[in-house]
């Protein structure tokens, strides 16, 4: 068995970098192959219409959901901030959380999830193994939230398959088992792993206990829910919202696959496919573009407009001269002076 394992694990690093450069393109080609078909038949003006006619109610509703959806996003710093043990104030993770989550969502993770996010912390004041390890921790909190909720939904079956796509239930429910599987192994091995902590290419990261796990998971499935929540509610409940919150799920998989900020073009394709059957496709697409007006433009609006704020007052604060209080302080002895010169270092 181990030297199966180990033939295995060979076999699979040898042609990892082949299948990392295959498995975007195949899912590209799909994604581009769906855009091609419903954007020839798709009545755009009708789309138009569509959105017009979503009620006033059910758009406050979502735009509602929409700031609960970032809340909980935003909730995942401050997890990381009790992980990280680092001193900055709550309300300024979560205005450097959500303000880096929604550049993530329409610039992408290097720029938005990871860039901005260092960026801001290290501004803040956070040192920088400290801030990354803070945008790692959330975004491995993401991912298993996904993993425990997306996991549920495929294998009860709860996601619909576009026709043609040759994908049985079958396949949907192994692949949902596992996701669960990897999700309660993460959990069992925070609570039973001997070992606590491990240093990796210099960094230092300790496993999280039981209660953190458990933390990490439902915050994030939270985020998750509220997602599908918006979306639900703006297709004003013609369709399931296990239904829907599996779609949007599967449009969140292959957004990260081929690497396209936002999902831009994928979300609305996989949604007409996957829906379109059962809900006229004009008033489908219509609810998907109102979704991304909703969740992903406007807070970007917000968050650049927050991001020049932010960098603005940093600028003026570390050019503004030192007041006359601080002037007339003797200067530190070399004790003092040696621990300045540590942390600054540091």
């Amino acid at each position: 068995m181990r030297v199966f394992r180990s033939s295995l694990t060979r076999a699979l690093r040898h042609r990892w970098p082949r299948l990392k450069r295959i498995l975007p393109a195949l899912v590209l080609v799909v994604v581009a192959a769906l855009l091609i078909h419903f954007g020839r038949s798709v009545d755009w003006p009708q789309v138009w219409v569509s959105m017009r006619r979503i009620p006033g109610g059910s758009i406050a509703l979502a735009s509602g959901l929409v700031v609960a959806g970032y809340l909980a996003y935003g909730a995942l710093d401050l997890l990381a901030k009790r992980y990280t043990h680092h001193t900055l104030p709550w309300p300024k993770v979560l205005g450097v959380a959500m303000t880096s989550y929604a550049l993530n969502l329409n610039l992408g993770v290097l720029l938005g999830g990871l860039g901005a996010r260092l960026r801001l912390y290290a501004r803040l004041g956070c040192r920088k193994s400290v801030a990354t390890r803070v945008a790692l921790f959330s975004a491995a909190s993401n991912w298993i939230g996904y993993g425990w909720l997306a996991g549920a939904l495929l294998a009860l079956g709860s996601v619909p398959v576009p026709e043609g796509w040759g994908v049985g239930t079958a396949v949907l429910r192994l692949a949902g088992v596992a996701m669960l599987a990897l999700a309660a192994a993460y959990l069992a091995f925070c609570a039973l792993s001997r070992r606590r902590t491990w240093t990796w290419m210099g960094q230092h990261a300790a496993l999280p206990g039981t209660g953190m796990a458990l933390a990490q998971s439902a915050v994030a499935a939270t985020s998750w829910a509220i997602m599908g929540a918006i979306v639900y509610v703006l297709l004003q409940g013609k369709a399931s919202y296990p239904a829907v919150l599996g779609v949007l799920m599967c449009t969140s998989f292959a957004a990260v696959i081929i690497r396209v900020p936002g999902g831009l073009g994928t979300t609305e394709a996989i949604f007409v496919a996957a829906l379109a059957p059962r809900i006229p496709a004009p008033e489908v697409l219509g609810a998907a573009l109102a979704y991304r007006a909703l969740y992903a433009f406007a807070p970007l609006c917000l968050a650049l407009l927050a991001f020049l704020i932010m960098e603005w007052r940093l600028r003026h604060r570390r050019r503004a001269p030192p007041t006359t209080a601080a002037a007339a302080k003797p200067p530190a002895g070399p004790e003092k002076q040696a621990g300045q010169a540590f942390r600054a270092w540091d």
